[in-house]
């Protein structure tokens, strides 16, 4: 039997007879089929007359039986029905298909036409993808590589369990965060540089820098998806470290060998020119006795060599970086565990703890205490006996700050001078150099530095060590990521005097002036103006690390947006007015730069120019 054509506009015949897809059609009171395509009959194995022979009912399988007597006042009510059911073949097998189903009238009874997309290949293809998602989270959750995925708002949402490690951080605290909120440590790095720069570009990038919060290397990817950042990374701290190590090593040796080849020979060639004047009987008695005397100089001076040349090889195992793995420890308790070690080893010189911060701390604690230590021995050399030295902590704008106070002879600007170029001599530093080592102690923290003196009345040595979210999640376990304080440099306008005005306050970096720098040219771009203030008065220690790039970089892209005269006003930390020293001994430029002590002379001085 055919369809009523009359009933049904031109055309229906060829869709439903030659329609691809299964389709039937049964009368909504019986149940019982009334027609059925060729493609059904092929899907479900049936002969024409099988298949017209059953109900909707004995189409699935005899547990859905219930179901479908339940859901019949639905199906009969209502004009178009979606759902998905289980069907019954010829040979047993269970199919998957989603139905979709309309009333019509079919020669004068009252009928449904069935339209069945098989779903079984889609369920097959769904549970394969799901199979395979899940063995790649396997892999993403057993890789020692970290691995994450941010949206294209720095929306993290995905954070595996490598990066946790390598982080710091369980996924619960930042899944769904801003990636920038989670790590405002790295604002002023590279990591920040060159995520940016994945984000704005659309393309992939690799690189490597130093993730301070948890003292470690980690050599990053970044790529762009249709969803936005997948950022996958891994440690490779051991590896630069080992580097570092060899580098030291080499110029230890070079050390040790000008030592042997040039120090030693003075020493040792009066001896021997001496002792053959003595066994020769060329002198008299009186001679005798001077000869006597410079023979006990040069012994002295060659045991003085001797004791350096041993030091310079002893001491690498004393002041190396003695732990890469870092600790929460209580900061005040390692203050207090270093002076009761060495106070008895001192007297009668007293070491008194004039303050002490309590504080749960993340870092390297044995190279923290071994830096204190030589502090600690470095004064003592230096002070007289019986006099003071005193070791402080304190907590300034989100940063522990060590210092160690003598009452020695102090040092005068030229000492200050070349301690300060020693200290921050680049690249590797040799593990026999205590203050540069110490710096460098500093510097894997992301701290710093700096010395202040009087002559005649003693020097203060500073360590300063930025607290960070990830040290007070690891030692609490939470965090409002509130602790990491950055440092700043607010840019502001005198329109009045048309004049720029960098403000910089706390402490500095090759990152944070670089930043603070490169925002000023953007804003001179499109608003010119020739005469800047660097307002330096509020910063505390050196940034001698951005030096070359002030020389190199910053002042070639000044001379280009117009900057003709900057007027530099001084801060009184001693090695941030070295630092500003050394860069305008080497600088070169068109620039007129003229110093000052407070920025109403600066103001003064750059009004009264034409």
């Amino acid at each position: 039997m055919k369809l009523d054509k009359a009933a049904h506009p031109a055309g229906f015949e060829v869709l439903f007879y030659q329609n691809p897809q299964p389709m039937w059609i049964f009368d909504v009171h019986t149940l019982g089929v009334l027609e059925v395509n060729n493609a059904a009959l092929v899907r479900y194995g049936y002969s024409r007359d099988e298949f017209l022979s059953k109900t909707i009912r004995e189409l699935r399988p005899p547990e859905d039986a219930e179901f479908i007597d339940e859901i019949l006042p639905q199906i009969r009510s209502t004009e178009t029905n979606y759902r998905e059911f289980r069907h019954l073949t010829q040979d047993g097998r269970i199919l998957y298909a989603e139905i979709i189903s309309y009333s019509i009238n079919y020669n004068g009874v009252a009928a449904r036409v069935v339209y069945a997309r098989n779903v079984d290949e889609a369920r097959e293809l769904a549970g394969k993808l799901k199979l395979t998602q899940h063995r790649l989270l396997q892999i993403l959750e057993t890789t020692v590589i970290g691995f994450l995925q941010i949206d294209f708002d720095w929306t993290i949402n995905y954070w595996n369990h490598a990066a946790e490690d390598l982080t710091g951080y369980y996924r619960d605290a930042v899944l769904g965060r801003k990636l920038w909120d989670v790590l405002p440590e790295i604002r002023h790095s590279n990591f920040y540089k060159y995520l940016h720069q994945t984000m704005e570009e659309r393309h992939s990038i690799d690189f490597d820098d130093y993730f301070w919060p948890t003292q470690k290397w980690l050599v990053c990817n970044a790529y762009t998806t249709e969803e936005g950042i997948i950022i996958h990374f891994r440690d490779i701290t051991r590896k630069r470290l080992a580097q570092e190590n060899l580098l030291e090593k080499i110029d230890q040796l070079k050390e040790v060998s000008f030592l042997n080849s040039h120090a030693l020979r003075k020493p040792i060639a009066s001896l021997l020119g001496l002792t053959q004047l003595v066994s020769g009987d060329m002198i008299t008695p009186q001679e005798f006795k001077q000869i006597s005397a410079l023979i006990n100089e040069c012994s002295i001076d060659l045991d003085n060599i001797v004791r350096e040349i041993n030091r310079r090889v002893g001491d690498e195992e004393y002041m190396q970086l003695l732990d890469i793995e870092a600790s929460v420890f209580d900061f005040g308790n390692l203050v207090k565990d270093v002076v009761a070690k060495l106070q008895p080893l001192y007297k009668p010189t007293k070491i008194a703890i004039s303050g002490i911060t309590h504080q749960q701390f993340y870092g390297l604690r044995q190279s923290i205490e071994m830096a204190l230590m030589y502090l600690i021995e470095n004064a003592v050399r230096y002070s007289a006996q019986g006099s003071n030295i005193y070791i402080k902590t304190e907590i300034i704008n989100q940063n522990i700050v060590l210092s160690v106070e003598d009452e020695g002879v102090g040092m005068d600007m030229e000492q200050l001078q070349n301690l300060f170029i020693n200290i921050n001599r680049q690249k590797h530093v040799s593990a026999t150099l205590g203050l540069p080592k110490i710096n460098e102690v500093c510097r894997r923290h992301h701290g710093s530095m700096w010395i202040e003196s009087i002559p005649g009345k003693g020097s203060e040595f500073f360590l300063r060590f930025p607290l960070s979210n990830v040290s007070a999640y690891k030692a609490t376990g939470k965090t409002d990521f509130s602790v990491y304080h950055n440092a700043t440099c607010d840019i502001g306008y005198n329109a009045g005097l048309d004049i720029s005005i960098l403000n910089w306050t706390g402490f500095q970096n090759y990152y944070t002036v670089r930043d603070g720098c490169l925002e000023l040219i953007e804003i001179l771009k499109k608003e010119p103006c020739s005469r800047v203030i660097n307002n330096n008065s509020e910063v505390v220690g050196g940034w001698m690390d951005a030096c070359d790039w002030v020389i190199d970089t910053l002042f070639p892209l000044a001379e280009q947006v117009g900057i003709k005269y900057v007027a530099w006003v001084y801060s009184p930390s001693t090695f941030s007015k070295l630092s500003a020293a050394y860069m305008l001994m080497k600088l070169n430029t068109s620039i007129v730069i003229e110093g000052f002590a407070d920025q109403q002379s600066a103001e003064d001085w750059l009004s009264g120019l034409e």
